[in-house]
């Protein structure tokens, strides 16, 4: 055992106890999901009461409050804080570049419609959450303005809407610099060695399963993607007109540079700071925003791009730590050894066994805590760990079991944070479009399609092996186990 894993806590009666405070988040965080009600700071506030009462069933109360404060700064946490806080920068400086106006204009050169436009829309939505890492700002973004487009263009309303969600959970589940991405990979530690999974080395594992699921939703968007005629390609063409720069595309080349560099291995960190520079003199070099875009005092408060970024960030980051207390205290009382060792011994015989098991608790907890899948992958990724790290999966095969079963239901269940944000958007133009009518939310229920085939593809991978790879020694990739 590691010594990091050495019980220290008691608890009564027994050290299931440990899980309260993680069942009482769990239960306030899925209430306001049906609730529609979602909010971090409630979230939050219901992981430090879930603490606070939980302390009653430890026997140390002292120690218990120092365990959860080693939570709170673990280099799990604090990594994908930091990472968080640069990434918050970076794409808000992406979103302040026009680069979405870059992706119309593009569109409309193309020429496309109907079914073509809604395959259109899947892939510019992907490209925007690949390059700005944001999946919830990427159906606001692309529901706002070509939702409203695609209808006059003669796309099918629902697979419309089902394409651009699919469009932000591919860039979720791609983009080194997702949220999903960063925590599916910094919360899987190497056995064999001190660190976690590396970011650019998650991304070029979980390429794979990406694209042959993306390839799948282009191909069903374009069977399904049309519904008519174009019923008003002069209109749908005065929208887009609206929002079209060529000059915004070209913040895909820091968007290219990170990828590549993330992708060959460099520091997360030197690959955010290169792309945030990068795209910063880019966009002043070509008048895409100003020195005042980024940052500029105003009414005694600093806003712009930059305060915006982190601002972004600072409350999920919070939650976060939370979170990771709450997963220190299940090592230190010993309950997450005991129920990992129970699942091996009455459940997992083989590492198919472990795949699915993992599988099956992302999906859960991804069906679960709907509301933000970010806070589904947080709260399932302590438990894909530890049955990871006991049946020597390699960090990179977890990470990409993780991140794709929680960009799956969340994208798609009637009450899931994703659904409801693109409804609202959709009430919001419809004030400003009259022919716009929100739809109802089990309407895309199946036209999400990336989503679908995106889980299908993982559970084909965890039950067929592909992929399947096992840790070295020195946490290098194998594909047998080490014999103990």
């Amino acid at each position: 055992m590691d010594k990091k894993d050495t019980k220290i806590l008691s608890f009564r009666p027994n050290q299931f106890a440990a899980l309260v405070p993680f069942i009482i988040f769990i239960i306030i965080t899925i209430s306001l999901s049906f609730m529609k009600a979602a909010d971090l700071n409630m979230m939050i506030a219901s992981g430090i009461i879930g603490l606070i009462i939980g302390m009653f069933f430890c026997e140390n109360k002292e120690e218990y409050w120092n365990v959860i404060i080693e939570g709170l700064g673990s280099d799990v946490g604090m990594t994908a804080v930091l990472i968080w806080l640069v990434v918050g920068i970076y794409g808000s400086i992406l979103k302040s570049g026009k680069l979405v106006e870059g992706l119309v204009w593009l569109s409309c050169k193309l020429g496309v419609k109907g079914a073509a436009f809604t395959v259109a829309a899947f892939i510019f939505s992907a490209i925007f959450a690949v390059a700005t890492g944001t999946g919830f700002g990427t159906i606001a973004t692309m529901g706002f303005i070509l939702y409203p487009a695609g209808l006059l263009l003669g796309s099918n309303p629902a697979v419309l809407g089902g394409a651009i969600l699919s469009g932000a959970a591919f860039g979720d589940n791609l983009a080194p610099v997702s949220d999903t991405t960063i925590i599916s990979a910094t919360s899987q530690t190497y056995k064999y060695k001190e660190g976690t999974a590396e970011i650019g080395g998650v991304v070029k594992s979980r390429f794979k399963y990406v694209i042959v699921a993306g390839i799948i939703a282009a191909v069903l968007f374009w069977f399904f993607g049309g519904s008519a005629a174009s019923t008003n390609t002069e209109s749908a063409a005065k929208i887009l007109t609206e929002y079209q720069n060529p000059m915004g595309l070209l913040l895909l080349i820091p968007t290219a540079v990170v990828i590549w560099m993330a992708v060959k291995g460099n520091s997360i960190f030197a690959t955010l700071s290169t792309g945030t520079i990068l795209a910063i003199i880019i966009g002043l070099a070509a008048g895409l925003f100003s020195v005042a875009d980024l940052a500029v005092i105003k009414d005694g408060a600093v806003v712009g791009a930059i305060p915006d970024g982190v601002a972004g960030m600072t409350t999920v980051s919070i939650l976060l730590m939370v979170v990771v207390s709450m997963g220190n205290l299940l090592v230190k009382s010993g309950c997450m050894e005991t129920t990992v060792n129970w699942l091996n011994e009455k459940v997992i015989k083989t590492p198919r066994d472990a795949d699915i098991a993992i599988f099956l608790l992302s999906t859960i907890f991804g069906i679960l805590i709907a509301a933000i899948n970010t806070i589904a992958n947080i709260c399932v990724s302590p438990f894909v760990n530890a049955i990871g790290r006991k049946n020597d999966l390699h960090p990179y095969r977890r990470a990409d079991i993780l991140s794709t079963a929680v960009c799956s239901f969340p994208f798609f269940v009637p009450y899931g944070g994703c659904v409801l944000l693109l409804l609202g958007t959709m009430k919001s133009v419809s004030s400003t479009y009259p022919f716009v009518q929100p739809l109802d939310p089990s309407s895309l229920f199946f036209t999400v399609f990336y989503s679908w085939a995106v889980w299908f593809v993982t559970l084909f991978a965890c039950i067929s092996g592909w992929g399947r790879e096992f840790e070295g020694k020195d946490g290098e990739r194998v594909k047998q186990p080490i014999k103990n």
